[in-house]
């Protein structure tokens, strides 16, 4: 009986421990996200259970947005996969909303359960490269490892200048992008863009993508060492092309911030000094802004200017572990200050009266609403005149402003150059986008003009469209091929166009030099309507009259009349445009 009782006694001491071990599960509030390339969707919880590893998680859209997650997302960790089983709050592979109020939808998936001793994994939606995915899931407070830099990429190599001699160039520049921490399926996208010089109404912007070795190549055809600029997540790096040179760029997925950690190659010791810079640099820049308010004339800015450039000189002086070459190179970031007044002062800043004076004193400044921009511009400059202290030469500025000419559609702007090689590359790029003008028009369809050359001024242009279709409704749609929205308005459109096919409406819809050429010639043939490729000028044109800030897309319907009915900017349902077209034909 005595031993019973002890039994007894032992098992009833135990109990609350045993059955505290079969519940217990372990809760991660707020984890740690290594990568993923959603801001709008969120983790906030974490459950590690005994029957099923749980995730709480947001997501914020616009009002009443709808967003989907598939029945075949899946948690991965140490190779081994497990499936969702249910969800709360939302239906799995069904279109969910978000309330018209918050905007904000809170969910919870649940999934087969994760081993007890799981240190980190991975949230994955399907298979599809779209699909919302979060890697590299840790604890709160859990702190990334850096990881280590490869040995060939610590090399340094102070390069000597090699911009001279190097400006007409037959071979492509090549950059090589290479991913510490990728896996499979983070679809990195690159943002990379590049000005050229010859093109300076266009940034050259394309996207790419990492491959499942984390490993992706870009290319282009340039006349001249030029910075590439690139992007991705909150990425931002600047790194030397030249023809004919390589250079290869490191990013470590896993990196807070600037996410690259090594160069190599053609000026890689300027790309790590260059990185560095702005780094240290931007982040102490004095402020100007409230000075504008004592601007009254064009004399008070070129006076601000002076100051500021004081300003900046003094706030290098510190920065010792970056090489005299590469401050040089940067001294004249007080153009970014300009862009300030130009926003404060805009009545002052864009009178031809500046200007002019901009142009015949400060040759430089002459683009400088853009930085980066003036950056490049004072690089090729010091190509054809030497150094950067004899500044611009006026023939430098007078190819400029006709490349410029010749790009927004005016079509015999020859200047007056007397350098040879400026006047030899100006006859070499206008014979080029003559020939592929004339192939571009050879191979287009009867609704589709390439309008980029085309004697239209860009204030004329919405006048331009209207007048062509006098005495018919239109309705004119500004987009872009990158924008999801417009396309989705194309989509949803499809079933209205449909509807009143008998009707005497045009559709006509205009994009510009931010859709690549080729990719916009694809998407037109399956969308109904009169296109038109313009001018950065005659698109922006567009914009300043409707009042979009360059936001797309843009819709506007005009009556038989050519009076106004109807205009908004972003797309939410296609009743609003059915409700615009049928008042219209009224």
């Amino acid at each position: 009986m005595n031993m019973k009782r002890i039994v007894l006694a032992f098992i009833f001491v135990l109990l609350p421990f045993i059955c505290l071990l079969a519940q217990k599960t372990v809760v991660w509030e707020n984890p740690v996200i290594g990568y993923t390339c959603y801001n709008y969707i969120s983790i906030t919880k974490v459950e590690l259970g005994k029957e099923k590893t749980s995730l709480y998680m947001s997501i914020i859209f616009p009002s009443n947005a709808w967003f989907r997650i598939s029945s075949q997302s899946f948690l991965e960790t140490n190779g081994q996969r497990y499936a969702i089983t249910e969800s709360d709050s939302i239906e799995l592979d069904k279109e969910s909303y978000t309330p018209s109020v918050t905007w904000k939808k809170d969910f919870v998936l649940h999934f087969e359960p994760l081993p007890e001793d799981t240190e980190t994994f991975d949230f994955r939606e399907g298979f599809d490269k779209d699909g919302y995915s979060f890697f590299y899931i840790h604890p709160q407070g859990y702190r990334v490892p850096e990881s280590p830099v490869p040995a060939d990429f610590l090399e340094e190599r102070l390069e000597k200048e090699v911009f001279q001699g190097r400006v007409f160039g037959e071979q492509p520049a090549t950059v090589h992008f290479k991913a510490l921490n990728y896996k499979k399926g983070m679809n990195a996208e690159i943002d990379v863009s590049y000005f050229d010089i010859t093109n300076p109404n266009s940034s050259n912007e394309t996207k790419i993508y990492l491959d499942d070795e984390g490993c992706a190549d870009f290319s282009c055809e340039i006349y001249y060492p030029i910075r590439l600029q690139f992007t991705m997540g909150t990425t931002i790096a600047i790194p030397r092309l030249a023809p004919g040179e390589e250079v290869t760029i490191l990013i470590d997925m896993l990196r807070d911030g600037n996410k690259v950690i090594g160069y190599k190659g053609y000026l890689a010791q300027l790309n790590k000094d260059t990185d560095l810079f702005l780094a240290k640099y931007l982040g102490r820049m004095p402020k100007f802004a409230k000075l504008c308010e004592k601007l009254k004339t064009v004399g008070d800015i070129v006076v601000l200017h002076d100051s500021i450039m004081l300003a900046c000189q003094k706030s290098l002086k510190d920065i010792t572990e970056i090489s005299d070459y590469s401050k040089k190179k940067y001294i004249d970031y007080e153009l970014r200050f300009f862009s300030i007044i130009a926003e404060e002062c805009d009545s002052l800043f864009h009178t031809q009266e500046f200007r002019n004076y901009v142009f015949r004193t400060r040759p430089e400044c002459f683009y400088g609403d853009d930085v980066d921009v003036c950056a490049d511009f004072k690089d090729v400059a010091s190509l054809f005149v030497g150094t950067e202290e004899k500044g611009f030469g006026p023939d430098f500025c007078r190819f400029v402003y006709s490349m410029s000419e010749l790009r927004s559609g005016i079509t015999n702007p020859k200047p007056l150059i007397e350098d040879t090689n400026l006047s030899q590359l100006y006859d070499k790029v206008k014979r080029e986008i003559t020939e592929s003008i004339n192939r571009r028009k050879d191979g287009l369809d009867e609704n589709i003009h390439y309008m980029e050359l085309i004697d239209v001024a860009p204030e004329n242009t919405l006048q331009f469209l209207l007048d062509r279709n006098k005495g018919k409704v239109i309705m004119l749609d500004m987009w872009a091929t990158w924008c999801g929205p417009c396309l989705m308005g194309h989509q949803k459109l499809a079933a209205v166009k449909e509807e009143l096919k008998d009707k005497d409406i045009v559709y006509i819809y205009v994009t510009s030099s931010t859709s690549p050429y080729e990719k916009w010639k694809e998407m037109t043939a399956d969308i109904s309507g009169e296109h038109y490729y313009l001018s950065p000028e005659q698109f922006d044109a567009l914009a300043r009259h409707y009042n979009s800030g360059g936001g797309v897309p843009v819709y506007a319907i005009y009556n038989t009349k050519g009076e106004s009915v109807f205009q908004s900017l972003g797309f939410s349902t296609v009743e609003p445009l059915k409700a615009g077209l049928l008042k219209a034909l009224k």
